[in-house]
């Protein structure tokens, strides 16, 4: 497909001076540890519908609200016995950045992948915590108060594999202090949004 190549061509354009450079960027990702690295975008101020997890109130989506540039690598776990007996999720530390001057936040937290027999669709469920740029109490119009500077965290996703190695997904995410931070306000943090992944091994 037409967009397919023109991505491979940005990703080539971006690698070539760590490869002219005589580094082997994928390479080094993978001694790291690094699996797959995800990018999107997240809608802002979507709303959870009575304080569900994932029952999002679709009156709060707003499509011109796509404010929030969101990053994250995946890190494969060691593998070892506990971590079967976890369900062997893999390390997701991401960062979702908004652009218009609300909050922002970074997170860490398993992932745990869940194909949908052989279909290549997949479930994503995500358990962490978050830390934010944003108001504790008393935030001015159009900001959210969150109570807490570290929040609990849990998402997520639902996509397809496209190839091998490319994935797209839908992401829903939420962040906040679950009554741990009282009197204080707990506003929370909830994104929606689409982003497409690359796996390294």
């Amino acid at each position: 497909m037409r967009w397919r190549n023109w991505l491979v061509a940005v990703l080539g354009l971006c690698a070539a001076p760590a490869q002219a450079a005589g580094f082997d960027v994928k390479e080094m990702a993978r001694n790291l540890g690094v699996s797959e690295v995800r990018a999107g975008l997240f809608l802002h101020d979507v709303e959870l519908k009575y304080g569900f997890p994932f029952a999002l109130d679709y009156s709060t989506v707003n499509l011109a609200n796509w404010q929030n540039l969101n990053t994250e690598v995946l890190f494969a776990l060691p593998d070892a016995d506990i971590l079967h007996w976890l369900g062997s999720p893999r390390l997701g530390l991401s960062t979702s950045l908004n652009f218009a001057g609300k909050e922002s936040y970074a997170r860490l937290a398993a992932v745990w992948h869940v194909p949908v027999f052989e279909t290549g669709i997949f479930v994503e469920p995500m358990l962490g915590g978050a830390i934010h740029n944003g108001y504790l109490e008393n935030a001015p119009a159009g900001q959210r108060n969150l109570g807490c500077r570290f929040l609990y965290f849990y998402g997520a996703n639902v996509g397809y594999e496209i190839t091998d190695t490319m994935s797209a997904m839908v992401t829903v995410e939420h962040a906040s202090h679950w009554a741990q931070c009282e009197p204080t306000a707990n506003d929370g943090i909830n994104r929606l949004g689409v982003r497409v992944g690359w796996k390294l091994n």
